[in-house]
């Protein structure tokens, strides 16, 4: 009976198949920490932004005349508030171009999950792009207005 058949033995030298083992599974990719940073940048960038606008706009505000014209605003006028305002907006906009450098970086970054890197590059690009076209249109009213 050595010539019987025999289910477990395999005459063709291969092994049995086996599921694989979900110990064997490769592990799941971890978050790119400067994409992390590129989205936080990018939230208190807008943050710094609205502030900045809330900042410049209750300053032209106080401003205002009874009848809604401005008064003459001249250099003894000029408040803190202005400058304040200005500079938060420019350190915004700085921080957005470091935040999207940094979202660039975590994209192209090899074995990591790139969602929080896209998330943060569309926040601060579209940051330097809204803030370039605010200041853009500035220009624009200011020549038309010589």
């Amino acid at each position: 009976m050595s010539d019987s058949y025999r289910p477990h033995e395999h005459t063709d030298g291969y092994p049995p198949f086996a599921p694989p083992d979900p110990h064997d599974a490769p592990a799941p990719q971890k978050q790119s920490g400067l994409g992390i940073a590129s989205f936080i940048i990018g939230i208190a960038s807008i943050a710094g932004v609205i502030a900045s606008i809330f900042i410049i706009t209750s300053f032209i505000m106080n401003d205002l005349g009874l009848n809604g014209n401005m008064i003459e605003i001249d250099a003894e006028n000029m408040g803190i508030e202005l400058l304040l305002g200005g500079l938060i907006m420019m350190g915004s906009v700085l921080l957005a171009l470091l935040g999207l450098i940094l979202g660039i970086i975590g994209a192209c970054m090899r074995s990591r999950r790139k969602a929080f890197a896209i998330v943060g590059i569309v926040l601060n690009a579209l940051l330097v792009v809204l803030v370039g076209a605010l200041f853009l249109i500035g220009i624009l009213k200011g020549a038309t207005a010589i």
